[in-house]
């Protein structure tokens, strides 16, 4: 696996329990300001035929693209045709800046596809125009209400006509890391507020096979499109969202051990002194990893044996009886 020049930096988050943050600056210069104004569905007929050119370039050079760079390979691809019918939200991991052309490979004609960035991708000029016509959709600052009132009717028009929103939930981009990092809870949130399925997708790496080997390629990539996910109506609309979220992170966990072959009962190298303080996202992804292997995690204990903590009780109160009759 190659390094990257973040690798160490990645080392150092992951000991403070910090998934989601940055490590590659932003850029805000030539931007378009992303408001309750900004036009996120452009009906003109000079844009709708430049964005079929564009996507239509994407779906037929992405392939050779990924394979070339990637030697990238597409497992379950086909979990996509559960959600014809309907609007759905995907995810992934976030690990590379063409990871989404190996995601537009794996749906393919199936459905239109849009992808949710930071508001630093809302860009001015040429480079601007390219990204709004393959389907980029920048997320306003949560402090700007305008925004996200024109977001969701964005959102709303767009899950209406079957389309697919992808969603990167560990929000930020580490290169070629190849945990999965705790998520956040915007895809899980929107989901249920419009009732549609999360279609999860996970990035993994191997080594490289075949003429990639020979020309010393660093890895091999291959996606995997998991089944859809469906809130459960059954649950209150909040514990509805943190049981979507939670059944995501365990898919994820489940098929990167299964992956790289790990079975650690904390897949993470979180520094127990950072326990107190980690994020509670990253508090969920510790104990969703622990549970997958039959054990329990809370920020106290770290990683125990829900069974022994059980019996510690009574094994108590039978030592003091013992002690008294003595």
């Amino acid at each position: 696996m190659a390094i990257t020049k973040y690798d160490e930096t990645y080392a150092e988050l992951e000991k403070k329990g910090e998934f989601n943050k940055d490590v590659t600056p932003y850029n805000y210069d030539h931007t378009i300001k992303v408001d309750g104004d900004y036009v996120y569905i452009n009906r003109k007929l000079s844009f709708r035929i430049l964005s079929g050119c564009i996507r239509g370039l994407m779906l037929g050079l992405g392939p050779l693209v990924n394979s070339l760079l990637f030697g990238c390979k597409i497992v379950g691809r086909e979990n996509f045709d559960a959600v014809k019918e309907t609007g759905c939200f995907s995810i992934s991991n976030h690990v590379n800046y063409l990871d989404n052309l190996m995601m537009r490979q794996a749906i393919g004609l199936r459905k239109r596809y849009y992808l949710t960035v930071g508001d630093f991708n809302s860009k001015s000029g040429f480079a601007g125009l390219m990204l709004r016509s393959g389907g980029v959709l920048p997320l306003p600052p949560e402090n700007c209400l305008s925004g996200m009132r024109n977001l969701n009717a964005a959102f709303k028009e767009l899950l209406e006509d079957k389309r697919i929103i992808h969603f990167y939930p560990e929000q930020a981009m580490w290169m070629n890391f190849r945990k999965p990092r705790p998520f956040k809870k915007g895809s899980f949130h929107y989901a249920v507020k419009y009732d549609v399925p999360v279609v999860p997708m996970f990035f993994c790496y191997s080594e490289p096979t075949g003429i990639r080997k020979l020309f010393k390629a660093s890895y091999k990539v291959t996606l995997f499109v998991m089944p859809a996910l469906y809130p459960d109506k059954s649950l209150p609309l909040k514990e509805r969202e943190n049981d979507l979220h939670r059944r995501a992170m365990e898919m994820y966990i489940r098929k990167y051990r299964e992956f790289y072959n790990v079975d650690d009962p904390l897949i993470y190298d979180i520094d127990p002194s950072n326990y107190a303080t980690m994020p509670v996202e990253t508090e969920l992804a510790c104990k969703v990893s622990a549970e997958t292997v039959g054990l329990a995690f809370d920020r106290e204990r770290g990683v125990y044996d829900p069974k022994e903590a059980q019996e510690e009780p009574l094994l108590q109160a039978a030592a003091a009886k013992d002690e008294n009759r003595t």
